[in-house]
């Protein structure tokens, strides 16, 4: 008696996961989105003094799943390529009396916790959550050549990333420590189609810059990164 019971509640729990997992499966959406994105950095000296830049434009694009949590509620990890980046006078890199646009590309993936709610014949949702980005290169170009030491290279070339200054290559600029941390805000509106259009704020949490020979110097380096989006979910 005692095994039958057993092998019946057994029996009765695996029933309910696997309904209960087949439930969250079949609501589960993969999607894909792409969209316009404008970069910046906030730039600081070893005074605490900041270093004003401007905004780039770049692109994005990536995947994203959509997973119930429960009602209205569902959590949403996104694997992007991303073009982030700044533009600044008088760089250290470029020198004084010159400007430098400098592109870096990132893989990030931002873990989102969405809500939503029905407005018209769609759906409105806003979410928040943690981002992790890791640098994989970039492009530099300055207005003018670059004269490094006694040496003059031309005005373009490659980006890269480090933890350390000393670990530079030459005539590539150095942008940041690889990895990123950082928050991400969207808000966004998903039509009866499937189609959705979103607004991403994004603002780094670590600091990027690179130390001097294993000491930091106690600059600043994050980065800044506002988007749109427009994507489909399958």
């Amino acid at each position: 008696m005692k095994m039958t019971f057993k092998a019946l509640f057994t029996t009765a729990l695996i029933t309910i996961l696997t309904s209960s997992l087949n439930q969250i499966n079949a609501q589960t959406k993969v999607g894909i989105q792409a969209g316009y994105n404008i970069s910046s950095v906030l730039m600081k000296d070893i005074d605490g003094k900041r270093n004003p830049t401007q905004s780039v434009s770049g692109f994005h694009i990536g995947l994203n799943v959509d997973m119930p949590l429960g009602k209205n509620f569902y959590f949403q990890p996104v694997l992007e390529y991303i073009i982030k980046g700044f533009e600044q006078n008088n760089n250290y890199f470029s020198g004084s009396d010159n400007e430098i646009k400098v592109k870096a590309n990132y893989i990030q993936l931002p873990i989102n916790f969405i809500y939503e709610l029905n407005v018209d014949k769609g759906k409105l949702y806003f979410g928040a959550g943690p981002y992790v980005a890791y640098g994989i290169g970039g492009k530099w170009k300055s207005k003018t050549d670059v004269l490094i030491g006694d040496i003059r290279i031309e005005n373009q070339g490659n980006v890269h990333f480090k933890n350390d200054f000393m670990n530079g290559s030459f005539g590539e600029y150095l942008y940041g420590k690889p990895w990123e941390l950082g928050s991400n805000i969207l808000l966004g509106y998903r039509f009866v189609n499937q189609l959705k259009v979103q607004i991403n704020n994004q603002m780094g949490i670590n600091n990027l810059q690179p130390k001097v020979g294993g000491a930091s110097e106690g600059s600043v380096l994050k980065n800044r990164v506002w988007s749109f989006s427009l994507g489909y979910s399958f």
